[in-house]
């Protein structure tokens, strides 16, 4: 064989070898990378749980990849334990954005409420340290809650607006990131206000720097159906998305609530979630509710386990 024959050999040879690496080393990365995002939030609405839980709370959303915690601010809890919970927080770069909302706080002669609750954040943060100031806001407002919604909805969609406008505008002043909890069905609404084919969940997403979608469905793909237009508006504005998953007792029916599946089959179909919805770029991760709920599901996981360990070594 002469050697030009044993060169070209070599080549073709050296060929597959190189394209044989390649292959496993795109192998590999697809194995190696997480099932889930590290990004998760969940809401804290048991305020008073940071009095004297932080530690716990802290390590838990270390545990499951949470990166923001939407407290729910409460009368009942003193500045000074607010204080501690957010600095323990951000020392384990989980970010805390105070909640708050009421269905009446989306109405004219209520929106004081709210401006009251953005105001004290804001005299907070400034009378605090650094690293224990709020990273944000997040308003749960829901008029539609109100029985005078099948019968105003129109009027009350434009207090609606008009608040939002009022606390964003707020919000920005002092450099404060705002964002929203919303149900998935906004784009339903329509309003003279809005403009000529524009909906209210296009206006929402416009406004607000980040929305938590309420995509309460119990399957991956139910959960992507319902939060695929937000997810697609955000895309095309650059905005943040947080895909809201429920863990709580729902009273809407079945198909809405993770409740009654066991923590595994909850894990699966996050998983699959996350391959559906990982394509958007303005998806921030998944947010569950809430911490109480998810928390209670883990430790009926862990007290499953002990039962099972002690029933093996009890029997015969």
């Amino acid at each position: 064989m002469d050697i030009k024959s044993l060169y070209t050999r070599y080549r073709g040879l050296m060929m597959i070898i190189s394209g044989t690496a390649i292959l496993l080393a795109a192998l590999v990365v697809v194995l190696l990378r997480p099932s889930v995002p590290e990004a998760k939030a969940t809401w804290l609405w048991d305020t008073r749980l940071v009095e004297n839980h932080t530690e716990d709370i802290i390590e838990f959303a270390k545990e499951q990849g949470v990166t923001i915690i939407f407290l729910q601010i409460g009368n009942e809890v003193n500045d000074a334990s607010y204080r501690r919970f957010v600095a323990a927080a951000n020392k384990a770069k989980v970010e805390v954005h105070a909640l708050n909302g009421h269905p009446e706080w989306a109405l004219r002669e209520r929106r004081k409420e709210a401006t009251r609750f953005l105001n004290w954040v804001k005299q907070y943060n400034k009378e605090s340290r650094p690293e224990e100031r709020f990273a944000g806001v997040q308003f749960d407002v829901e008029p539609y809650l109100l029985t005078s919604w099948s019968t105003e909805q129109e009027a009350m969609v434009e207090q609606w607006m008009e608040s939002a406008r009022v606390w964003v505008e707020s919000a920005q002043r002092d450099q404060l990131k705002i964002g929203a909890a919303l149900p998935f069905w906004l784009n339903g609404i329509e309003h003279e206000e809005l403009g000529e084919g524009r909906d209210l969940r296009q206006w929402m997403v416009d406004k607000f720097d980040y929305v938590a979608i309420m995509a309460y469905r119990d399957a991956a793909e139910a959960i992507y159906e319902v939060a695929r237009a937000t997810l697609e508006e955000a895309d095309e504005q650059n905005k943040q998305v947080w895909v809201g998953v429920e863990l709580n007792e729902s009273m809407e029916g079945p198909g809405v609530s993770f409740y009654e599946q066991p923590l595994p089959s909850v894990k699966q179909e996050l998983n699959e979630l996350v391959s559906l919805v990982d394509k958007h770029s303005s998806f921030e991760g998944i947010a569950v509710h809430s911490y109480e709920s998810w928390r209670n599901k883990h430790e009926t996981k862990i007290a499953q386990k002990t039962d099972d360990t002690s029933a093996e070594d009890a029997s015969p």
